[in-house]
């Protein structure tokens, strides 16, 4: 009697827990929800030798083909180029450093047009365009060290999808035409007015040659900008997030899809010297996961790539914005994606080391660019031995949700999720189910378990339970997986 009445408290404790988690196979006997969906890999960010990459387009394409990838993003640089002028005159005295890219050696129509041509040949994989931009920089001056360090130059964004070279040619980076603002031409032939004076005024011979000189340099300088006033110069550090968001809004006009790269990847590139050994120049640039905060209008970020990744982890930047989206101070989710950053055939940096994995209803450009922009895609590194989302999934007796989707119920719901290895071998997982809300994010679920894995945690929403989301990390020795978040609410939530 005591036994029964030890199982019937147990089950009533059960009952009344807002959430549980289990392993258990039998807790998959949930229908699935009723969906057709190709899961295409699909490897994004990648150069070639229209900019920094050692391999022809067309050689990557094909290197793609035989490894089984569905999708090629190719991101080469738009401009690489970095230029310090002396005031008052930066355009006259101006120095710069440029390298291979799309505008610097005016190759951006060519190169879409073997993208189109790529795409339009093969049956068997997609092709899409985008560029890698720098879009701000500034220059830290230390004229007692004689040390000049441009900061900032390797924050990286892409673009993606844009399909248009004026588009392209238009986004607002340092150094490109969309740049410049329009409608103030005559504002700058000030100096005009001033060699005007200079010629007709009573004054010292010395002085009017000066005025003259002076006048004339000026004149020249704004002559040498097309007469035109920049949006933002590299001389002034306040300006950063400004000329980031500006990027990632004229990428939304026109249709694409914006995402910060390499987030949290450093660059110090050692001091040369210049002006014949009168100065050193350096580059620095920090890892900047907080720009995630501090910017907003993109699609999503690199979630995996090469470097070690902290904005990932439960509370951290990501949730931090997910959870400013769930309070409306966002416009819209920020997605993860894998990044392969591929820029020679080499080992750890093959195409398919890092994937994301999109889920379309049918391949085509067109389906995948609508899944990259709604979420539907989860990112994974590990190459051949890569783990592999079968199933991520919000159920409930009012629907069903993914990646991407939202779930709008009352009362009991269940998160589901199968993992298991491509290759189809066993390994020890470490996997954790994080929940966020507009107040901050956990870890609810920390599983250890051997590959393929089932996984079932019950969750409960009441007519008053605010807007929530769930998202999988998932790590093995020789892979890891990020997952975008399933949104559930409640009637009444946001």
């Amino acid at each position: 009697m005591r036994g029964t009445a030890t199982i019937l408290l147990c089950r009533l404790a059960l009952g009344l827990l807002v959430s549980v988690t289990s392993v258990w196979s039998d807790a998959f006997s949930t229908t699935r929800s009723e969906r057709v969906e190709v899961a295409l890999d699909a490897a994004i960010h990648i150069h070639t030798q229209y900019s920094t990459g050692s391999d022809d387009l067309a050689e990557v394409v094909d290197d793609a083909r035989q490894l089984g990838i569905d999708v090629v993003v190719i991101t080469d640089d738009d401009l690489l180029e970095v230029s310090y002028g002396l005031p008052p005159w930066r355009h006259l005295l101006r120095m710069e450093r440029s390298y291979r890219s799309l505008l610097g050696s005016d190759t951006l129509t060519d190169y879409l047009a073997e993208i189109r041509r790529l795409d339009e040949l093969h049956d068997d994989i997609i092709v899409i365009d985008g560029v890698e931009s720098a879009p701000f920089y500034h220059w830290d001056i230390d004229p007692l060290a004689r040390r000049a360090t441009v900061r900032s130059w390797n924050k990286h964004l892409l673009a993606v999808g844009l399909d248009n070279a004026v588009a392209y040619r238009q986004l607002p980076i340092l150094g490109g035409e969309g740049n410049w603002l329009a409608g103030r031409r005559w504002f700058l032939l000030w100096p005009i007015a001033g060699l005007i004076w200079a010629v007709s005024a009573r004054i010292h011979r010395r002085v009017r040659w000066v005025v003259l000189v002076i006048c004339c340099l000026f004149l020249g300088d704004s002559v040498l900008t097309g007469l035109r006033q920049a949006r933002f110069h590299p001389y002034d550090s306040s300006q950063e997030s400004s000329a980031f968001n500006t990027y990632f809004d004229a990428v939304h006009r026109s249709g694409g899809l914006s995402y910060w790269a390499h987030p949290e990847a450093a660059s110090t590139i050692s001091p040369v010297q210049a002006l014949g050994g009168l100065a050193m120049v350096a580059s620095e640039t920090a890892p900047h996961a907080q720009d995630l905060l501090s910017t907003s209008g993109y699609t999503g970020f690199a979630a995996l790539y090469a470097d070690h990744i902290t904005a990932t982890e439960a509370g951290h930047e990501w949730d931090q914005a997910l959870g400013a989206y769930l309070r409306g101070e966002r416009h819209r989710p920020v997605w993860g994606t894998g990044e392969i950053d591929y820029h020679e055939n080499v080992e750890g940096n093959r195409l398919h080391d890092i994937l994301t994995v999109v889920w379309v209803p049918t391949p085509s450009r067109t389906h995948v660019l609508e899944s990259l922009r709604r979420g539907r895609h989860y990112a994974v590194r590990g190459g051949d031995e890569r783990l592999r989302l079968r199933r991520f999934e919000a159920l409930s007796d009012d629907g069903a949700a993914t990646s991407g989707q939202q779930l709008s119920t009352v009362g009991e719901s269940r998160i589901l999720v199968e993992l298991d290895k491509l290759n189809g071998s066993e390994e020890f997982t470490d996997i954790r189910l994080i929940r966020g809300d507009a107040s901050g994010a956990q870890v609810v679920a920390h599983i250890n378990a051997t590959t393929p894995v089932q996984l079932s945690h019950v969750d409960f929403v009441d007519e008053k339970t605010r807007s929530r989301y769930y998202r999988l990390m998932a790590r093995t020795r020789t892979s890891m997986l990020t997952s975008n978040p399933i949104f559930i609410q409640g009637p009444s939530s946001r």
